[in-house]
């Protein structure tokens, strides 16, 4: 091959190139510039969304008086805003942050109950069971009470005792031992009340 051919060919194969370059930007540039733009749009109305929902937490934070809450919005498994609003504690004015963690209280016994009947489905708790059956050692009254009647409110379960320290940082076992230590207040299954035991 003479060098003014392989001159030649290398001027061929550089056009070729650059054309197959230029013909192929005509194409991807495009679509990057798109998806960058359905980014930004998608971050733009990510930002819209997220504002409006801070929005929205704070006026219904203002109309119910609600000194301070944790919110967190995921969206497919992502978290898309996570945020504290308010205060965790009025007096010593103390922030909410995202990773606040609150007394749940009583919300709780819905996902306890749900947590319940899942083992049920599943046939490691019978709701016809006595409660002597999961807690060994529990007074010998609990033997008439079933998880069935514990999570209708009709175990026969009072409420906390008149000079019960709501101040203390209280233990599960503790508490256990206390509710353990209280009478039932009625026959299990012959009435409903609310109980917070």
């Amino acid at each position: 091959m003479t060098k003014p051919f392989r001159l030649h060919l290398r001027r061929q194969t550089t056009l070729c190139a650059a054309f197959i370059t230029v013909f192929a930007l005509s194409f991807i540039a495009p679509s990057i510039a798109r998806a960058q733009a359905t980014s930004a749009v998608s971050d733009d109305i990510s930002n819209r969304v997220s504002n409006g929902v801070s929005t929205y937490v704070r006026s219904e934070m203002q109309r119910q008086h609600i000194p301070g809450l944790a919110l967190l919005v995921s969206r497919g498994g992502k978290i898309v805003q996570a945020e504290g609003f308010g205060l965790a504690n009025v007096e010593l004015q103390v922030p909410v942050k995202p990773e606040t963690v609150f007394q749940s209280g009583s919300v709780g016994k819905q996902f306890t109950a749900t947590a319940v009947m899942m083992l049920v489905e599943e046939d490691k708790v019978g709701l016809d069971d006595p409660l002597t059956k999961y807690f060994h050692g529990a007074p010998a009254t609990w033997k008439e009470v079933t998880v069935r009647e514990l999570l209708s409110h009709t175990a026969g379960f009072g409420d906390y005792p008149e000079k019960f320290d709501f101040c203390k940082d209280w233990t599960e076992d503790e508490l256990l031992k206390l509710v353990e230590s209280l009478p039932l207040a009625y026959p299990p299954g012959t009435k409903w009340d609310y109980s917070n035991l």
